[in-house]
This record gives structure tokens, sequence and C-alpha cells, in this order.
């Protein structure tokens, strides 16, 4: 499981308490929301094929009681693709679809270790269903990944403990900072990952204990572990929605491809954003 900002500085605001580095993304959330909620037909809310700059929901990774934030690393790659990180805290139905009219796109973003993981995929559950049924473009990575694909129908089961690869360590990850490596296949055929990086083999990075065993209907697998076959990429047949099981965040830094990846991804519902009049 994937670590939270380091960041120490904190202030009490109610009952959140906001690390400095998640202080930008929720006071964009926060003109978002209130806009949603407030702005009346004649104010021209702004659809989104018409803006120049995507703006992407992040629910909530954290899902605490005092917490409300995204990984760093997730919304500095965000920004870097050119794009606005919103963080959806868990809200009902009516607010998040509110906000998500605002919005071209959803990231559902790597797990973590935590008490709330059932509550937390339930909100994320929602999210998508609301998403998808708004036309966004929809970006699952790695717990995001497996999440869309149960969503969507399909099932997930432990990575195969065969050992023909590794694909979580934390030994690996203390000694050298990042996470474990391995190489992946890109399968042939018209898809983003073929479209980016070409047919092939490909190394990835991997910090997972879970996969996705059976792929949901109108899903396709478009890139596969080359060690033991686990599924490293999906995508919908004919809808915008994307599924990674390793973390192009941790690694465009090393090959820009991997942003080139995320840009390619949320920029697919620029187009058919289904923006509703406010």
């Amino acid at each position: 499981m994937l670590p939270v900002s380091n960041s120490t500085s904190q202030f009490p605001i109610g009952h959140w308490r906001l690390g400095i580095g998640n202080i930008c993304t929720l006071a964009t959330f926060f003109v978002l929301a209130s806009s949603a909620l407030f702005a009346s037909p004649c104010e021209g809310s702004e659809p989104p094929a018409s803006r120049q700059r995507l703006v992407v929901a992040i629910p909530d990774y954290l899902q605490t009681n005092d917490v409300v934030s995204a990984k760093r690393t997730m919304t500095e790659t965000l920004l870097a693709a050119g794009v606005v990180p919103v963080v959806l805290p868990e809200m009902d139905d009516a607010a998040a679809d509110r906000v998500l009219s605002f919005c071209d796109a959803v990231l559902v973003g790597g797990g973590i270790a935590m008490q709330d993981y059932d509550r937390r995929c339930a909100f994320e559950e929602r999210v998508i269903a609301l998403a998808a049924k708004r036309g966004l473009t929809i970006v699952g990575i790695c717990h995001g990944c497996q999440v869309i694909n149960r969503h969507f129908g399909g099932t997930l089961s432990p990575v195969p403990a065969d050992g023909k690869t590794v694909h979580v360590s934390a030994a690996y990850r203390k000694r050298t900072g990042k996470m474990i490596e391995h190489s992946a296949t890109v399968l042939p055929g018209n898809s983003l990952m073929s479209r980016v990086f070409g047919e092939g083999s490909l190394k990835v990075n991997s910090s997972h204990t879970l996969r996705c065993e059976t792929v949901a209907p109108c899903f396709r697998v478009t890139a596969l572990s080359e060690g033991d076959g686990v599924v490293e990429a999906i995508e919908h047949e004919t809808l915008p929605i994307y599924g990674f099981q390793f973390h192009p965040e941790y690694y465009w830094g090393e090959n820009p491809k991997f942003l080139e990846l995320v840009k390619a991804a949320l920029a697919e519902g620029k187009e058919i954003a289904n923006h509703e009049d406010l």
C-alpha cells in the first residue's frame, strides 16, 4: 500500500486538518462547489467542453474522520499534465453530482492501509456511477483500476504467489525509495496504451496485492505482466474509461511517456462531457 504525504504542518479547521500540500486542491474544490451550489443560470456556469484546462475530481483518498486529502504526488502529476485537480470529500449523490457538473473527468487513485476501506470503495463507486451517467472520463490507478473493474462487473483476487513476478515489496521500497519494477506487454490493437507506448514490452512500477481476475464486460485488457499474466491495463470498449494497475504518477520523471498517458486518458472526456445548465 502507498504512503500518504509526510507533511507535518497542519492547520485545524473545524473537524478537518489540512496538510500544507492539500490546501491548494481543497481551495479549488470549495470554489467550484460554491459556484455549483449557488450560481444561477444567468451567472454563466462554464461547460467543461469550453474550458482550456480540464478539471479532474479526485474522490477523497483517506476517508478518515478528521482529514480530507489526496496524495501530493497525484495532484502534482495532474498539475504537470495541465489539469486542475479537485479533491471531492465524501458527500451525498446530489451534492457530488452538482460538483461533477463542473468537471471533465474523475480519477480514482491508489490505495492505502486503512480501516475504512469498504466505506471508501462505496463512495468511489457512487462517484464512478455518477460520472459514467454524465459521460465523463473515468481513470483508475492501481486500487482505482480494481474499483472500476469491480463496479462494472469484474472480479478481484490476490496476486499470484508463485514468485514469477513480484508486485509489491516494502523492503525494496524502503531500500531504494521506489516501487519495485517489472516488465509488461502492451497488447496489439488500437488502445490508449498502444497509442502512447506502442506494442511490445514496457517497464512498469508495481505496488499492489490484489489484481483484476475477471475483467468486466465491455472492457478489454490492453497490457499484461510478462511474468505471470496479471492485468496491467484495461479500457472500456466504447467509453472513455481506463484502468492502470501501475502508478504513472510515480514514474513519469523517469519515463515522460507516463505523463503523456495521464494527459491522453483525461483528455478523452473533454469533448463528450455532458454538462447540464445550472
